[in-house]
């Protein structure tokens, strides 16, 4: 484990008062939790069930800023893929969202050789799928699970919920992603380079249902309506990026798409 090594990779993210007193920062941060992981680790037991970081979120921060596996606290990163592979696999473990792994030691978690495999592999587990691929991203959704794939990082994040959605060409993945998935009809436009426009057809879901969906939703897009249109009913849902607050994230997505289904924002994928 060295993690004061990649202290500049913390520094970089941080990014609140200038270059010098960020690195001093984040130094100082990594040296308090390199002696706080050791410590940890020194008792398995508790490093397995009850970690000195709740949820392992050090780790998936180390993981998240690009510091390399070779030097993540080892048995801790160890049961954090033993862990990943039992939520996957075999469905056991608490919930998980918003988890950063490798992409290659997620694959060797699962005994896979490629992304090929993987995909291969779940599309005939899954009973119900979709997949984006745009460039650099993948996404995958299947049974309560998805993945977004950043070949560029090399980075994998299981079952994104707070993810901040920072692009137009993201955003109309994400919604191509729902739409597949869901089964629902959907479409977007950017009327700017800042605001965003999404169309979600609700098909036969109770319209009083939807409505009151929709309050409990209000507060997470810029505007939200129920509209009519000359083929049936729809969502309407507008986004403005850029501001002083994040845009949009993944887990809001995830509940319109819900609520325009099956009636409920209740998610059930993490």
């Amino acid at each position: 484990m060295h993690l004061q090594e990649n202290a500049d990779l913390l520094a970089k993210r941080i990014r609140l008062l200038n270059p010098d007193a960020d690195r001093y920062l984040a130094r100082e941060f990594m040296e308090l939790h390199e002696d706080k992981c050791t410590r940890c680790q020194e008792d398995r037991l508790g490093c397995t069930v009850r970690p000195a970081c709740k949820d392992r979120n050090f780790l998936n921060m180390l993981v998240e800023i690009g510091v390399p596996p070779r030097d993540l606290p080892r048995f801790c990163y160890s049961q954090y893929l033993v862990q990943i592979r039992r939520y996957i696999l075999e469905k056991k473990g608490r919930g998980m969202t918003d988890r950063r792994i490798p992409i290659n030691d997620l694959l060797s978690a699962l005994k896979m050789s490629s992304i090929r495999q993987f995909t291969t592999r779940f599309n005939k587990l899954w009973s119900r799928r979709a997949r984006i691929r745009e460039g650099d991203t993948l996404i995958v959704a299947g049974d309560n699970l998805l993945f977004h794939f950043d070949f560029a990082r090399g980075i994998v994040e299981l079952n994104p919920w707070h993810k901040e959605i920072q692009s137009f060409e993201v955003f109309d993945c994400y919604v191509r992603l729902l739409s597949q998935y869901h089964g629902v009809e959907a479409e977007t436009f950017d009327a700017t380079l800042n605001w965003w426009v999404l169309m979600v057809s609700v098909g036969s879901v109770n319209r009083g249902k939807v409505e009151k969906g929709l309050s409990e939703l209000r507060d997470r897009f810029e505007a939200l309506h129920l509209v009519e249109l000359d083929v049936g009913t729809a969502i309407q849902a507008e986004v403005v990026a850029g501001g002083s607050e994040p845009s949009i994230n993944v887990g809001a997505l995830r509940m319109l798409f819900s609520l325009a289904s099956e009636g409920s924002t209740g998610e059930t994928w993490a």
